[in-house]
């Protein structure tokens, strides 16, 4: 097999739309156009011929949605090395294009597409030449063939954001927040997103290589193998296929030879004795096991080769105990019941050919360093590339996988639904070598969506007449994950009871999302009243960093109220409703935006604090926790912990403590009818990890000054992989400015009786001390007084500096040393500085 890389003498051009070009721009777009980048799109070569300001920064977007209603065309001029010339069969092969396009070579169609989540391969023998050839790829507006689309075959209910009217993403195969989310901007792209090459091969080729493990325990592991090759241009052809299976450290573990014919699925069995086992995080090691197929033909001469690494595990998602028929809904590894800690993940860029496999590995080590096992690829991005999903499977995180439908009711005609069949066959088959995926999920808030969103949406999933999505979720999608990778549990939506008879958001059966916390009652506090099986979708806004504020936002517009931060909030009413919560529980004088800023931060950190921490204390009734959302695809106030330029919120150190392998809380003991009188109350530990933790729990009544109102000590033991609680005495509940701490080990967990602007807290009194050595500082905080939440911001000193902890509470006399990188000359007034130290104390009863 030969490939030929046709990434080099691309040019862009606006060949149609021509009166949605602006005038200053037409001179330049039209013609010969300007230099492109392959892999890319035409915002970013836009941007690269400096007729594009970047989108990211302040209003830009509104100006650039001309480019939606422009048609696109890349071409490229190229000679062809002679031996792609001599193959039996030569492929165009297009691993992704945005999105409806047609393909000419040489002056001659050679296909089209109209989805952006599959690889193409167009037959180029009878047009491709050895030296001066011509390939264009003409794109049409995306938004004119979804209009076109929903009058063709009728509309259905899709939600989304940013623009109005929304746009219909449920007609097209195309990254559905492309078109504007409550997180994300409108950037309609267009263009070759994925690499494009020449492909001449002989006879046949690897079609797919399907490694599904049947089989994995202490004892032996059984591998169902499934490899199709396609055929060149005879089918039925014999062949042969060899492979062999490499064990972690390098040994030979089993090879052989099978006969096979083209266009058809070669099978074996290939069996491990005592194989090492793959776990995902914190229940054990990721060892990889290389398997390597090779395509021989009737001759035995190579003629393809591919090599997959596996992990030899199982998987379960359980869902009704065993022994008491009771509703759950929890995964086990190996046979072992894990509880899920993690996030959802979204595009990590607008631009997706922009997110690198460096990229990839900082984000999910960066899930991974914050405690979390699990991340859920949400419905309306992408099957991220295997990058990711490699990644994912040496670092021991698991994958929930969302098949691509989000938000919206889907037709279930062509063309649409044979596109979504061919994207759900490709994937399943690409996919089922990761041991880190765990599910296929149908699709996110779906059914959902049909129920429970509205007359239009209960319309027409009653209408008889015509398929709304639901034979996708209840009968396709099931049927084909069975028959490409039944190894994988199947979930038909999220959230989802396993009925449709049932309410798909309910708590007594399935999986849930809880958005009537920030979205209805807004008061974290709320969280409480739910005990969800598995809460997989969940959250609470706070803005970026200051560092990526301060690139994306102009000085001059560095307001609560501007026009410009209210842009870079994309939920509606979402910025009044950030302001509401924060007037709700802090004294603050709205004008001043870096306190605006710090409590808005502090409160996501609060909620997800105490939602997770919730969460975790109904373990084993509950047995997961995936907020929304890990990442953040460009400069945004939202729900991430990580934000568009990468950097970690106060959110992302809070969750390395509520998701550490030991937690500590002081909670409720069932979920409470009324969250402003919260009592009784117990002390709750959850040990996720495989020793014993046993020790002391000593619960403290104090005052906001730190006097000792009361004290109650107990012993306890609390099994691996279990949860315990006790009872704190009434007599120390309800206590106008005073705190419960309880401590065990090094946990500690803290219970206000009040809201911060009720709390006569003292003034923030401390004693610091700094020291430096070469670029690393320790600035060392001795607490005079209670010092709640401090938040320090070395980063708007200097934009790079990290700092290794934040949001952090001291009683008086606890002592804590901060550690700052930063090649900057810091200093201790510039580090104690208001803006830059801020605390929860300043905040309180005035």
């Amino acid at each position: 097999m030969k490939q030929y890389a046709l990434n080099k003498n691309w040019r862009l051009t606006a060949v149609g739309g021509l009166d949605a070009v602006p005038a200053d721009l037409k001179q330049a777009l039209a013609g010969e156009g300007i230099a492109a980048t392959v892999p890319g799109c035409v915002h970013t070569d836009l941007m690269a011929a400096g007729l594009l300001p970047d989108p990211y920064i302040g209003l830009n977007e509104r100006d650039q949605l001309w480019i939606r209603d422009v048609q696109w065309c890349y071409s490229t001029t190229f000679d062809a090395p002679s031996d792609v010339c001599a193959g039996e069969c030569i492929d165009l092969v297009c691993e992704g294009i945005d999105t409806v396009a047609k393909i000419e070579l040489n002056g001659q169609p050679i296909g089209e597409s109209a989805n952006m989540f599959i690889p193409h391969r167009f037959n180029a023998k009878q047009t491709i030449r050895e030296t001066n050839n011509t390939l264009s790829i003409t794109f049409d507006p995306p938004v004119k063939y979804m209009e076109q689309m929903r009058e063709s075959i009728g509309a259905l209910p899709h939600a989304g954001a940013s623009v109005d009217p929304q746009l219909p993403y449920n007609m097209i195969r195309k990254l559905a927040c492309n078109f504007g989310w409550d997180w994300g901007p409108v950037l309609i792209t267009a263009g070759i997103w994925q690499p494009i090459y020449l492909e001449a091969w002989d006879t046949a080729r690897i079609e797919s290589v399907r490694p599904l493990v049947i089989i994995a325990d202490k004892n032996a592991a059984e591998i169902s193998l499934h490899v199709l090759a396609a055929a060149g241009s005879d089918s039925g052809q014999a062949i042969k296929i060899a492979y062999e299976l490499t064990g972690p450290s390098g040994e030979k573990v089993a090879s052989a030879q099978l006969d096979a014919t083209t266009g058809k699925t070669a099978t074996a069995s290939i069996k491990v004795d005592s194989p090492d086992l793959w776990w995902p995080v914190g229940y054990g090691k990721q060892p990889l096991y290389i398997l390597s197929i090779t395509l021989l033909d009737a001759n035995g001469n190579k003629i393809d080769h591919i090599q997959k690494r596996i992990g030899l595990r199982t998987v379960e998602l359980v869902t009704q105990d065993a022994e008491s028929n009771a509703a759950t809904f929890h995964f086990k590894i190996n046979g072992r019941r894990v509880y899920c800690k993690g996030a959802n993940w979204i595009p990590d860029d607008c631009f997706p050919h922009r997110v690198t496999p460096d990229r990839y590995r900082k984000r999910i080590t960066q899930a991974r360093d914050a405690n979390m096992n699990m991340l859920r690829v949400w419905g309306g991005g992408l099957y991220e590339s295997d990058d990711f999903y490699n990644v994912c499977d040496e670092l021991g995180i698991l994958v929930w996988q969302d098949l691509l439908t989000a938000c919206a009711l889907y037709p279930e005609v062509d063309p649409i639904r044979s596109e979504i069949e061919k994207e759900v066959r490709y994937h399943a088959a690409r996919l089922s070598s990761h041991p880190s995926l765990v599910l296929w999920n149908g699709g996110n808030e779906c059914i959902w969506a049909a129920y429970k969103w509205g007359p239009a949406w209960e319309k027409a999933a009653k209408d008889k007449s015509r398929g709304w999505g639901l034979g996708y979720w209840l009968e396709m999608f099931p049927q084909l994950i069975h028959e490409i990778d039944p190894t994988r549990p199947y979930w038909a939506n999220s959230p989802y009871s396993g009925s449709t008879d049932l309410d798909p958001n309910g708590e007594e059966v399935g999986n849930n999302h809880h958005w009537d916390v920030w979205n209805g009652h807004g008061d974290y506090m709320n969280y409480l009243l739910h005990r969800p099986l598995f809460a997989s979708e969940f959250g609470f806004h706070g803005p970026p960093t200051w560092p990526t504020l301060a690139r994306s936002v102009p000085e001059n517009e560095r307001r609560w109220d501007s026009e410009t931060i209210h842009h870079h909030n994309k939920q509606s009413g979402g910025q009044e409703r950030a302001d509401r919560l924060i007037a709700a529980s802090f004294n603050v004088d709205a004008n001043d935006f870096d306190n605006w800023w710090y409590l808005a931060q502090l409160n996501q950190v609060r909620a997800l604090d105490l939602g997770c921490s919730w969460f975790r204390s109904q373990s084993p009734r509950n047995s997961g926790a995936l907020y929304w959302q890990l990442n953040d695809c460009w400069p945004v106030a939202s729900w991430a912990a990580i934000d568009g330029d990468g950097r970690a919120k106060p959110l992302w150190y809070a969750t390395r403590r509520f998701f550490a392998d030991r937690l500590l809380t002081i909670m409720p003991p069932e979920a409470v009818d009324n969250v402003s009188a919260v009592k009784p109350l117990v002390a709750c530990m959850h040990n996720d990890c495989d020793k014993l933790w046993a020790g002391e729990c000593v619960v403290r009544l104090l005052t906001i000054e730190g006097q000792e109102l009361g004290r109650h000590a107990q012993s306890v033991s609390i099994e691996p992989r279990s949860s315990y609680r006790f009872d704190i005495p009434d007599t120390m509940l309800a206590k106008k400015d005073a705190m419960l701490i309880a401590e065990l080990g090094d946990k500690r967990a803290f219970w206000f009786f009040q809201r911060d602007k009720d709390i006569s807290y003292p003034a923030p009194e401390f004693e610091a001390e700094l020291k430096r050595d070469g670029g690393t500082y320790h600035l060392t905080i001795k607490a005079k007084t209670l010092l709640r939440d401090i938040i320090l911001y070395p980063d708007r000193l200097d934009p790079k500096a990290t700092i290794d902890d934040q949001a952090v509470t001291l009683l008086p006399g606890d002592v804590r040393t901060f550690i700052i990188n930063s090649d900057v000359e810091l200093t201790m007034k510039g580090l104690t500085a208001r803006s830059v130290m801020q605390v929860a104390n300043r905040y309180g009863k005035q």
